[in-house]
């Protein structure tokens, strides 16, 4: 008995690790934290020659796409303005 209170605490951590890399916890992520009502979007302006920000307003909200680093949304899939559009946002990876 006591051996499985020892590795218990083991497989319930690399239970966690496998479902924190599936769909599953994204879908968790979106449910909790994810029903913005606009996004502050970014993107290259080529005559300015950098990024420019704009506020996009969302009609439909769809999920998102995380960094691979720091697990922040890089880019969300919403409707606005009659159209699906893929809105990228900078990730915590980029922000001081």
């Amino acid at each position: 008995m006591s051996v499985f209170f020892v590795h218990t605490p083991l497989i319930f951590n690399n239970i966690l690790q496998i479902f924190s890399k599936s769909k599953i916890i994204s879908e968790i992520k979106f449910d909790y934290y994810m029903d913005p009502t606009e996004i502050n979007s970014v993107y290259w302006d080529d005559k300015t020659k950098s990024w420019t920000y704009e506020i996009i307003p969302v009609e439909e909200y769809h999920g998102f796409v995380e960094c691979q680093h720091c697990q922040k949304p890089l880019s969300h899939n919403i409707k606005t303005g009659g159209e699906f559009k893929v809105v990228y946002v900078k990730c915590g990876c980029s922000r001081t």
